[in-house]
């Protein structure tokens, strides 16, 4: 019962933290798309998301990660909301997602320290 509860409450956390990145990135979408200056606590956002590598084939990255979120939180919403009768694919899915997402966060992420040098 303790493996189950367990499982349940990173459930919980999966989808937790995607509606956190899906905010995130549909805020950063409305600033880009609106030109209008991001609320930043630290480092030069709006250089970082004026730059070229604020889009990619002409879709802006915080769109991309806006979708990328929003499909994490409506598979972790299902996972959770389907307990013992989810399909075995997904977990997999959610897993193969979120490491796209991670891997494309630090290319990102590389991006913005190597090339534009800006945080």
């Amino acid at each position: 019962m303790r493996f189950f509860r367990a499982i349940r409450n990173l459930q919980i956390l999966s989808a937790a933290l995607a509606a956190i990145g899906l905010a995130d990135s549909l805020y950063l979408w409305w600033t880009k798309v609106s030109k209008t200056e991001i609320i930043c606590g630290v480092g030069e956002c709006d250089v970082v998301n004026a730059s070229p590598y604020a889009s990619l084939l002409g879709i802006p990255v915080a769109a991309i990660g806006a979708a990328g979120y929003a499909a994490l939180l409506l598979l972790a919403l299902w996972a959770f909301m389907a307990k013992a009768r989810a399909p075995d694919w997904l977990t997999d899915a959610r897993f193969y997602l979120a490491s796209g997402g991670l891997f494309f966060a630090a290319y990102l992420t590389g991006i913005e320290i190597f090339v534009i040098h800006a945080i």
